[in-house]
């Protein structure tokens, strides 16, 4: 019988870490056939630099490369990764998200092996450590690593730290060797893999007393090692060895980002690790507004929260509960980095921060509990209520439209949110993209602490607004009320260019302004066409004013400049400033198209032509195939055979297509046999 007990045992051991592989399909399985979201479509989907697949050109690349956004991250690892698994699923992003779940049953997998170190001495630690690694797998903080695509970096950096951590504990050169290597593999996924280093110094300090200096010291090199390697790499590759883009507490004072990381840990953290019934996937200055100073409540019970974890961690290890003191410590060092406490980041608060300290909560619940027989049905039912959230949460990620919808109504002050949802919503239904516009505009302020300067994050999302009133009003046909929104877009972008000069804004306010007073123009303009008389001056009064205020001399600027001079009836002056804009910049496609009927009013419309079947070829993929035909209906018409041919040749790249205008380029070509020079 005792031989029997000893089998079963050994199964149920070796069952356990397989065990908690299943239970990530089962909770977070729903994400496998879920779509592209948030930075998953810019980084993956959408980046054209990820094809064909070419491991080192791509190891090569900034994180950001190909998205058209600011770079200074470095993350080889997971960027090869999501390459090879985007073209296994031919685009789609099903391997990526079941690689992601699988990801998620490793890191658990792991960390219950690392736990069941650290516990060895416990009675009952096997099952401790279980429960500890169960509870961090299923809860809702996972949501976004299982849903979200880019979730592979945070999860790879998670499995290299924790496996390095492993084998880092055997004795023996090769081990320290593989360990290393493993800590450099975990700095390369994600920069929070340098937390190997504090990580393996807590496992080797307090998971036993034998040999313990030695093994600190020993850890302290592989790891340090393993990081200089990734670090020195990233110095070769990107020329840097760190960089932090768009900070959220940029332009804050010492103590009011303090103040803020502080209110963030207690009003956004701590409830997200104790009631995680509706977490954010963005979190916005207008969901945890700064902190004007330590006086402020949230930074209060912040500052409390930390030192809770502080003198708990400290009071456990002068009890000799070694596995509770690293449990609080690992959280501790985990979630610092990414606080906003040392230096700021690019975000407030995000669940995926809480992922990678969250298994050391865990076993300072389970440590308790794990060893009797009613705290083992406590942790049951935890594991069942948490498993049951985020089985619902997980398919808040499924699409886009879900994912933002969900947030706008979890964050309804915010309006990030809102705007993000109405522009998903805008084509399907206008009405409702309204509303959401509409409130995000009636948002409350938050400014920069000690001043009445609102953030930009605010004021963009504001601009965006109004910017889509504008765009829904003219899709409604009432210009008029297309020019008032264009003109508060204007005035918005107007005062955050003013603001950024007493704080540091990132976005290029002169282009935004100049957008919507070029838009506001073109309404004008727009407007006038349907009027006469005094009406009509007015409306081409009122865009020339428009224009007169844009600083950035677009192309688009010099087309609605010389529409002005058409409608006061001004050739000359039309005819003078296209051609002069031409010579000034002889590539830009708009100022060539522009030039181009100029040359038709002049009685040079070969020289017109030819100009128009180059922009034509040249921008095929983004010209209008309609006008495209157009043109080389009329070169292949025309006597000279140079022109003809190469209307022929643009005919011949449209019948490509599978539209009405394939099918005319196809009977253009039937009906015009090609011509010898």
């Amino acid at each position: 019988m005792s031989q029997a007990m000893d089998g079963t045992t050994g199964r149920a051991a070796r069952l356990a870490g397989p065990a908690l592989v299943a239970l990530a399909f089962l909770v977070w399985g729903a994400a496998i056939p879920a779509g592209y979201v948030l930075d998953g479509a810019l980084v993956v989907r959408d980046n054209a630099l990820l094809s064909p697949f070419e491991p080192l050109r791509i190891a090569s690349l900034d994180w950001w490369e190909g998205t058209g956004r600011p770079g200074g991250l470095y993350r080889p690892v997971p960027l090869v990764s999501l390459a090879a698994l985007r073209a296994l699923g031919d685009g789609a992003p099903t391997w990526i998200n079941a690689s992601n779940v699988a990801l998620l049953g490793l890191v658990a997998w792991l960390r219950f092996e690392l736990l069941v170190r650290l516990c060895a001495s416990l009675a009952s630690g096997r099952g401790i450590a279980w429960f500890a690694a169960a509870l961090a797998l299923v809860h809702p903080a996972n949501a976004e690593l299982a849903g979200g695509q880019v979730g592979h970096a945070d999860l790879l950096a998670m499995v290299f730290t924790t496996a390095a951590l492993l084998v880092g504990s055997k004795a023996g050169i090769a081990s320290a060797v593989v360990a290393g290597l493993l800590a450099a593999l975990a700095t390369l996924s994600k920069e929070s893999g340098v937390l190997v280093v504090p990580f393996a110094l807590l496992f080797e300090a307090l998971r036993s007393d034998e040999g313990r200096s030695g093994r600190v010291l020993r850890a302290l090199g592989w790891s340090a090692i393993g990081v200089a390697l990734a670090l020195g790499l990233r110095v070769a590759v990107l020329g840097s060895l760190a960089s932090v883009d768009d900070p959220v507490y940029a332009g804050f004072g010492t103590i009011e980002r303090v103040a803020s990381a502080l209110a963030a840990l207690a009003q956004h953290t701590l409830p997200l690790v104790l009631w995680p019934v509706a977490p954010l996937s963005v979190v916005g200055h207008q969901d945890v507004s700064p902190a004007h100073g330590l006086a402020d409540p949230r930074a209060l019970l912040g500052l409390a929260t930390l030192a809770t974890l502080l003198v708990g961690a400290a009071l456990a290890l002068r009890r000799g509960r070694r596995e509770l003191c690293f449990g609080l410590a690992l959280f501790l060092v985990a979630w610092l980095p990414t606080s906003n406490m040392l230096v700021s980041t690019g975000a407030i608060a995000a669940s995926r921060f809480v992922v990678p300290g969250l298994v050391g909560l865990a076993l300072a619940l389970a440590l308790p509990l794990g060893s009797r027989a009613w705290g083992r049905g406590a942790l049951a039912a935890l594991l069942l209520a948490l498993g049951a959230l985020s089985w619902r949460e997980v398919r808040v990620w499924a699409t886009p439209e879900a994912l933002f919808e969900a947030q706008a109504a979890r964050s309804p002050k915010s309006a990030y949110a809102l705007v993000d949802h109405a522009l998903l919503l805008a084509e399907r239904d206008p009405a409702g993209a309204q509303g959401f516009y509409e409130r995000a505009l009636a948002t409350p302020d938050v400014s920069y602490p000690g001043t009445q300067v609102v953030i930009e994050e605010v004021q963009e999302a504001r601009w965006i607004a109004t910017s889509e009133l504008a765009r829904l009003a003219e899709r409604e046909g009432d210009l008029a009320a297309a020019a008032l929104w264009h003109g508060s877009a204007a005035a918005r972008a107007e005062q955050a260019l003013h603001d950024a000069a007493a704080k540091p804004f990132v976005e290029d306010w002169t282009r935004s302004r100049d957008l919507s007073l070029e838009r506001l123009a073109a309404t004008e303009l727009a407007r006038s066409a349907m009027l006469s008389g005094e009406a009509r001056a007015a409306c081409v009064d009122a865009a020339d004013r428009a224009l007169q205020r844009c600083q950035s001399g677009t192309a688009e600027s010099v087309r609605l400049r010389a529409l002005v001079f058409e409608r006061r009836g001004e050739s000359a002056a039309r005819s003078e400033l296209i051609e002069r804009e031409w010579r000034a910049r002889p590539e830009d496609p708009l100022l060539r198209i522009l030039w181009a009927s100029e040359l038709r009013a002049k009685g040079r419309a070969s020289e017109a032509l030819d100009i128009e079947l180059d922009v034509a070829t040249r921008l095929f993929g983004s010209y209008d195939r309609a006008r495209s035909l157009g043109v080389a209906r009329e070169a292949l018409a025309h006597p000279d055979v140079r022109l003809a041919s190469r209307g022929r040749a643009l005919l011949e790249q449209l019948v490509r297509g599978a539209d009405a205008v394939s099918a005319e380029a196809a009977q253009a070509l039937r009906s015009s046999p090609p011509r010898r020079p």
